[in-house]
């Protein structure tokens, strides 16, 4: 796996590569995207940029990895505290938000694994942590345990639902939230053993 660059947010230039690399892997790829086109985007000289990372590849994982860890702070910030609380919309909602004011990283998200193992596996696994966080975030431990299928539904249809507002992106927020919440109503009550399967 690419191996993390030892760099301070707060250097000059970080922020601008950062930006750079989200903007052009999110509208190309990692494939079709070169070192000296995201160094001229960030306005900084080839042999700058590689004080920062030591190759595309390491640029790529810090950018893919920051994204998931905001996207997943966002969502754990924004649910109560309380177990106990109603998660599902506000947690939504704030994944969804996130998404829409940061079209550049929505991209990136949405987009095919690279053709390199050590990144395909890299995008993998952060695929995976954004589920996992994201389905905690949204559920308390309890109804993880009590109703897994209705929770694993409901997981496959934000991932469905927001790739399809992706492409549909006159539609407001709200709407949307509403279709995953109502979405989430109906399938406990019609699909069978999506209720308390751990009883059964």
């Amino acid at each position: 796996m690419p191996r993390k660059a030892k760099v301070r947010p707060d250097e000059p230039g970080y922020e601008r590569i950062q930006q750079a690399g989200l903007e052009l892997f999110g509208e190309r790829g990692y494939e079709a995207t070169s070192i000296a086109e995201i160094g001229e985007r960030a306005g900084i000289t080839k042999s700058v940029l590689y004080h920062y990372y030591r190759s595309k590849g390491d640029l790529y994982s810090a950018v893919l990895s920051q994204q998931t860890d905001e996207l997943i702070e966002t969502v754990k910030a924004a649910v109560d505290a309380d177990p106990d609380a109603p998660r599902l919309r506000v947690g939504v909602e704030a994944y969804l938000a996130f998404l829409a004011a940061r079209p550049e990283a929505w991209r990136l998200l949405l987009r095919d694994r690279p053709a390199d193992p050590e990144l395909a596996r890299l995008h993998r696994k952060l695929e995976a942590d954004r589920s996992q966080a994201l389905t905690e975030s949204l559920t308390g431990e309890r109804k993880r345990a009590e109703e897994r299928i209705h929770v694993e539904l409901v997981a496959t249809a934000i991932k469905a639902f927001v790739a399809w507002w992706y492409e549909h992106r006159e539609v407001p927020i709200g709407p949307v939230v509403d279709s995953i919440a109502a979405f989430a109503a109906t399938s406990i009550e019609n699909i069978p053993g999506a209720r308390a399967e751990s009883r059964a």
